[in-house]
Order: C-alpha cells, then sequence, then structure tokens
C-alpha cells in the first residue's frame, strides 16, 4: 500500500512497484488508508505485506495513521515504510517504521527495502 499525498509522487510509486509484479493500493492519506487497510485485510489477512506511508499528510497525518494503526489489532502487524523527507531516527524509531528511504528517492533502493519488509527475494 502507497499512502501519499502527492498524486504525481503516488502514481510513479505504484508505477514502480507494479513494475517489479507488485500489486499496489493506493490512498490519499492516512485516514483513506486506514479504510482501505480494512477493506483488504477483511479480504486477505496476508494484505497488504508493508505499507510505504508519507509523514506530512493533510487530515490524516503519517503519525497519526501510525498511531491509529498501532491501536487496531486487525492492522497493527503491517510494516511501514516511511518516504519522506523529514523523519530522523529518532522519528523513525517512534513510529516502529521497519525502514525510511528519504525523497528524492532512488526506485532501486525503494524496490528493495518493500522486498524486504515483504519477505520477497530479488531477482539473481
Amino acid at each position: 500500500m502507497v499512502v501519499e499525498d502527492d498524486r504525481d509522487t503516488r502514481e510513479v510509486l505504484k508505477l514502480i512497484l507494479e513494475l517489479e509484479g507488485m500489486a499496489v493500493t493506493e490512498a490519499a492519506d492516512g485516514c483513506e488508508a486506514l479504510d482501505r487497510l480494512h477493506d483488504l485485510r477483511e479480504d486477505d489477512p496476508d494484505r497488504p505485506c508493508v505499507i510505504v506511508l508519507d509523514i506530512m499528510m493533510p487530515r490524516c497525518s503519517g503519525p497519526e495513521f501510525r498511531r491509529r494503526q498501532l491501536g487496531d489489532p486487525l492492522i497493527a502487524d503491517v510494516p511501514i515504510v516511511v518516504l519522506s523527507a523529514i523523519a530522523d531516527q529518532v522519528y523513525l524509531d517512534e513510529l516502529g517504521a521497519f525502514a525510511k528511504v528519504s525523497k528524492p528517492f532512488d526506485p532501486d533502493q525503494l524496490v528493495d527495502v518493500v522486498r524486504r519488509a515483504c519477505g520477497i527475494m530479488g531477482e539473481s
């Protein structure tokens, strides 16, 4: 799942991951992501395997999303990869992030981190 308020960035992220054979659900903010996450989990308890999460978003920010996610047993176990230009390591530790990818991002790094979070081995 890609949670990013900038539509162009969200579409690029989705395209990059889809080109690697991954199914991608997208959300424009944390509130929309919570709804979609519930729908996905009700259909398949193993989906999504990771959430690529922006920090600065209107309506429901990355930290607010994460607080609400961790408080909900149905969706609490889905790891997050923070995609941000601002988050430092202390902040990431507070969010319990699997990893951070800095903006502007390197597509290869993003794919590698998402694969690791999902337990997918890269191509040899």
